[in-house]
């Protein structure tokens, strides 16, 4: 298992004061199987009042209300993670990872990719879940171009696979959309890596009674390298700061995520391992 330091914050300016904002934030990691998380720090700002649980699928969730007059709002997160890498988490199926989703409907363009990959794992013998799973991703680091800007969060995985391009967002739904329609169960999930300076996304197989991770963006195993903060059938599920507020105010918004390594007392951040 590998020691990490994460920090995550958040600011959002506002051009005009606004008013009764409601918020959920999903920006905490969580334990599980593969990951022990030491808060050190959980701050968010303005708010009347906040209140910790968990969503239905599972992740942390904080909810908070701010009613007054406000011209900015912030979160911040700091703490330190035990991570295991590249193992089956143990753990049922919920028949919804079956299934399309918002983002990751069987349009023809999806249903095409699908046939291509399937074809593939004829072609390299690839018969296990895990085995076809990584065929896809595969196939997908090869024939997908990773181009930052063409895309954005509404994009489906039918309409960046139409472009040719985008971002790990669409690699994740694009290879989830794939999974579901080869029969193999998937769910969408972002967190935080080494190197990468922003949120990334991802892949969780169900697999051998549990669920496997792939970085098709990347083409890796999911390894002690990756922080995980929420999985869903697709971004719509694992949104990581989603609100509501009174006010015609645009917004101007600022992120900063930070994940080292701590080697004997000492932090480490690796750039060799950096994703995009």
């Amino acid at each position: 298992m590998r020691k990490l330091r994460f920090e995550y914050s958040m600011e959002l300016k506002f051009s005009s004061p606004v008013s009764s904002h409601y918020f959920a934030l999903r920006c905490v990691p969580g334990d599980s199987l593969r990951q022990k998380i030491m808060l050190s720090e959980c701050r968010v700002s303005p708010a009347d009042y906040t209140s910790a649980g968990q969503d239905g699928f599972g992740n942390l969730k904080i909810s908070g209300c701010c009613a007054g007059p406000h011209d900015s709002f912030g979160y911040s997160i700091a703490g330190e993670a035990l991570v295991q890498g590249m193992t089956v988490q143990k753990g049922s199926l919920h028949p919804m990872y079956r299934y399309p989703s918002k983002y990751t409907e069987f349009e023809p363009e999806v249903r095409k990719f699908g046939e291509a990959v399937t074809e593939a794992c004829r072609r390299e013998k690839a018969e296990s879940v895990k085995e076809k799973a990584v065929c896809a991703m595969n196939w997908l680091y090869t024939h997908f171009s990773y181009a930052p800007g063409v895309t954005d969060i509404g994009t489906t995985a039918a309409q960046a696979l139409r472009l040719g391009r985008g971002v790990c967002q669409d690699y994740a739904h694009i290879m989830t959309a794939a999974m579901r329609y080869m029969g193999i169960p998937a769910r969408y999930v972002n967190g935080m890596m080494i190197g990468e300076g922003s949120t990334h996304a991802w892949v969780e197989i169900y697999t051998d009674g549990g669920w496997y991770g792939l970085d098709p963006t990347n083409n890796l195993h999911i390894d002690d390298y990756y922080i995980k903060l929420a999985h869903g059938r697709d971004y719509a599920d694992c949104v990581v700061d989603k609100g509501v507020f009174l006010g015609g105010a645009s917004q101007e918004q600022k992120i900063y995520v930070n994940v080292e390594e701590i080697r004997n007392g000492r932090d480490s951040n690796i750039n060799g391992t950096a994703g995009r």
